[in-house]
């Protein structure tokens, strides 16, 4: 088990614990966390590591490698020593999108996001370098051109146009009755689309990779859409 503690040591400091013995990293936090407020936190656990930051900081705040990588299947929270706490977790949260093709963004602190999605056709996914359509960005299309195919893009201009990187048949990929899990990853700027605990259906690696911000989630072509994301 990995432990995480956040104003721990009388809100002083911070710091990532392993099988409840040594503490891999220990840092300075002094007044991370008020009871006057609620502050935004992220934790990212990829590659076998470990990554703890405030929201809205990309940089982490700690980081370490987990000495023995295990598969993550559930988070655990509570408070402790003379503290109670109040918490709101975002992978919560079920999001709508209408049949408009407008992204909707969040920030993204990894490199992979794990989401479940009902819909017709045509679950897309912006990859950015910001909160908003950028120059360039990665586009992801899932279910496609009627739910037959699905695609990574490559969108250099900023006007809703690029070229298709790679591209592959996916027949009823999505479905209105059921949310489908799946799992993208882009470090380095390899990119890769599966369902989630399987192997992935599309890939494509860009020789020129960027920092990836934030992720946007829109439906269209006739489709609206059902979304949890975990980012």
């Amino acid at each position: 088990m990995v432990e995480v503690f956040i104003g721990g040591w009388e809100g002083a400091a911070s710091a990532i614990r392993f099988k409840k013995a040594d503490d891999l990293v220990k840092v300075d936090t002094p007044d991370i966390v008020t009871e006057a407020e609620y502050r935004e936190f992220w934790i990212a656990v990829d590659h076998n590591e470990v990554r703890v930051g405030k929201g809205g900081e990309w940089e982490p705040l700690m980081q370490a490698p987990i000495p023995e990588p295990f598969e993550i299947t559930h988070y655990g929270y509570s408070t402790g020593w003379g503290a109670t706490g109040w918490w709101k977790f975002l992978n919560d949260r079920v999001l709508n999108t209408e049949d408009c093709l407008t992204y909707n963004f969040e920030p993204v602190y990894g490199d992979s996001i794990s989401f479940s999605v009902a819909c017709s056709n045509d679950a897309h996914l912006a990859l950015a370098s910001g909160p908003e359509e950028t120059t360039p960005m990665y586009e992801i299309f899932i279910g496609g051109w009627e739910n037959q195919h699905s695609a990574i893009r490559l969108n250099k201009d900023g006007k809703g146009t690029g070229d298709d990187m790679a591209k592959v048949e996916t027949p009823d990929v999505v479905c209105t009755e059921e949310e489908r899990k799946f799992l993208v990853s882009f470090r380095n700027g390899q990119i890769k689309v599966g369902y989630k605990d399987t192997d992935p259906f599309l890939e494509w690696t860009d020789p020129e990779p960027w920092k990836i911000t934030h992720v946007g989630y829109c439906t269209g072509w006739g489709a609206t859409g059902k979304w949890r994301l975990d980012i």
